[in-house]
């Protein structure tokens, strides 16, 4: 948690949360910011912030609520985003979702039940970074959408000029026409999505589909290192769930779940961005051998 208190991260904060110019002079919101932040990692209340900053506790309140209607923590995310490809030569995508329960364990506002948890819930579909683990672009939805719709919304989001060079995804992923469209905008990014079993090999056990199963295989690579890849996007989640705690935060329906979803996405580059820094500075001061 050292990142929170580093020079580096409040100053990429201060690119985005400028003080307004009119009314009257309140807390700086890179203040606020940060100990929303802290509140989030160490699991506390407003109330705590209270006791701990000095500040009131409905002043925190309002201040995210704020954040929520302005659509800052969205843009702050794809400027983060941005700024992160801007800086890579290549992108080795991985493609997933997750499914979040609701924090009452019961239907909340723009929640849905999802038959194969038997829960209700939503989820948050990411793009991820195989290198940096970050997310590049991501989606929040109710919990019952389906993974390959969301799939094509977050492709049609990245630009084109990204300099892509793979993409993996599970099996929830595997459709031709995905697979086109992911070779047509990035045309030398290799597709690691392995092929599902038609209802009809599951239930007949044929042989005659060989020949179906070898051209949709055309357009994709079996490169081994590129299929286990998609593991890390597994860990990504688990971290999101375990050390960001996304989920865990008593607020209720969509619109709460989509800012912490944003927030913790937020949290991850911040992190990333004081982490690097550091190691370079440290680089840069090291005696010379």
């Amino acid at each position: 948690m050292q990142w929170l208190n580093t020079a580096q991260t409040v100053q990429t904060l201060s690119r985005f949360l400028q003080p307004s110019a009119r009314g009257r002079k309140g807390y700086g919101k890179i203040l606020l910011f940060r100990w929303l932040v802290y509140k989030w990692l160490m699991r506390c209340s407003y109330r705590d912030l209270q006791s701990m900053s000095g500040i009131d506790y409905s002043t925190f309140i309002k201040f995210r609520k704020r954040l929520i209607v302005s659509g800052a923590l969205p843009q702050i995310f794809e400027a983060l985003s941005r700024s992160l490809i801007t800086h890579k030569e290549s992108l080795r995508l991985i493609l997933d979702s997750s499914f979040v329960e609701t924090y009452s364990k019961h239907r909340e506002p723009g929640s849905e039940y999802f038959g194969y948890k038997k829960k209700n819930g939503f989820k948050l579909h990411s793009l991820i970074d195989y290198e940096t683990r970050l997310p590049v672009t991501q989606i929040a939805t109710p919990g019952a959408r389906a993974d390959i719709v969301l799939g094509r919304v977050l492709i049609d989001r990245a630009p084109p000029a990204w300099p892509v060079r793979s993409l993996a995804a599970d099996k929830g992923y595997d459709s031709e026409a995905f697979v086109q469209e992911i070779k047509d905008k990035w045309r030398k990014a290799r597709v690691g999505i392995p092929l599902r079993r038609t209802n009809q090999e599951k239930v007949t056990g044929r042989k005659e589909f060989w020949l179906n199963r070898w051209l949709k295989s055309l357009p994709r690579t079996w490169d081994k290192k590129l299929l286990r890849s998609r593991t890390e996007v597994e860990r990504y989640f688990s971290r999101k769930k375990h050390v960001f705690h996304l989920g865990e935060e008593k607020t209720r329906g969509f619109q709460n779940f989509e800012a912490n979803c944003y927030l913790t996405s937020i949290m991850e580059h911040l992190e990333y961005i004081a982490r690097l820094l550091r190691l370079f500075t440290k680089l840069k001061t090291c005696p010379s051998t």
